[in-house]
């Protein structure tokens, strides 16, 4: 059997498990709210950092559960779904989530985003999925004490740029052009889908995702946003 092939049986099984999987995902899901709102009422004297903790993990909560209800079709455009959306915002929405993951991890989050940019039209949620990967992939490649730089800027070409800079472990040079590929990783416990979900929904928004590492020096990854889902050229 052709390589296309087994890699076309493979997203055939894929399709074929995303229903139950879905089924299955939603009923922990419902009882992990219950439990947390459950959390929230019987307590009025949560410490401050407990509540915080709490409401992240509701908010990642709701998040995981739209990601589930669209799973099926989020490979297509839903213009009821899109709309302005800052990409600062989310930046430090998504740096909100995790910093509990760096700070395990003894990993330095630092961000440096231009003001003022132009709200994007887009799926706010694919957004935050997007930028929520790749900063769990930084994470997971950095060392204890490592560090990740965030930025948002307009190049010498006037795009928008975000990039997600980290001192991690770097990508060999014979992995380089498969990291994109569906169903490739080089984690242990990996799915292989998570960069190639998100260059499928840049490619959504004729947006690009690109990457440059060097192995045992870190990477960097970053996305150039279409000109056309800007604010102030979305017609």
């Amino acid at each position: 059997m052709s390589e296309d092939n087994i890699h076309n049986n493979k997203l055939c099984i894929l399709g074929k498990l995303t229903a139950s999987l879905i089924h299955e995902i939603r009923n922990p899901l419902s009882v992990i709210k219950l439990n947390l709102d459950f959390m929230t009422m019987v307590d009025n004297e949560l410490s401050e950092e407990l509540s915080e903790s709490i409401e992240l993990s509701k908010e990642a909560l709701v998040r995981i559960q739209r990601l589930v209800d669209t799973i099926n079709d989020f490979s297509k455009k839903n213009p009821q779904t899109e709309s302005l959306s800052s990409l600062n915002d989310i930046t430090l929405q998504a740096i909100s989530i995790l910093k509990s993951v760096a700070s395990n991890n003894n990993t330095r989050i630092s961000y440096e985003l231009q003001e003022n940019i132009p709200n994007l039209f887009f799926d706010k949620n694919k957004i935050l999925q997007i930028i929520l990967n790749l900063l769990n992939n930084a994470l997971e490649a950095c060392y204890d004490g490592g560090f990740i730089c965030i930025k948002t800027f307009f190049n010498e070409d006037n795009a928008l740029i975000w990039q997600i800079e980290d001192n991690g472990v770097g990508i060999a040079e014979e992995v380089k052009e498969k990291i994109f590929n569906e169903f490739y990783t080089s984690k242990k416990e990996g799915t292989g889908l998570g960069l190639s979900v998100c260059k499928m929904i840049l490619d959504e928004y004729l947006s690009d995702l690109k990457f440059e590492s060097e192995l045992g020096q870190g990477s960097k990854f970053y996305i150039l946003f279409n000109p056309n889902i800007l604010e102030n050229t979305h017609k």
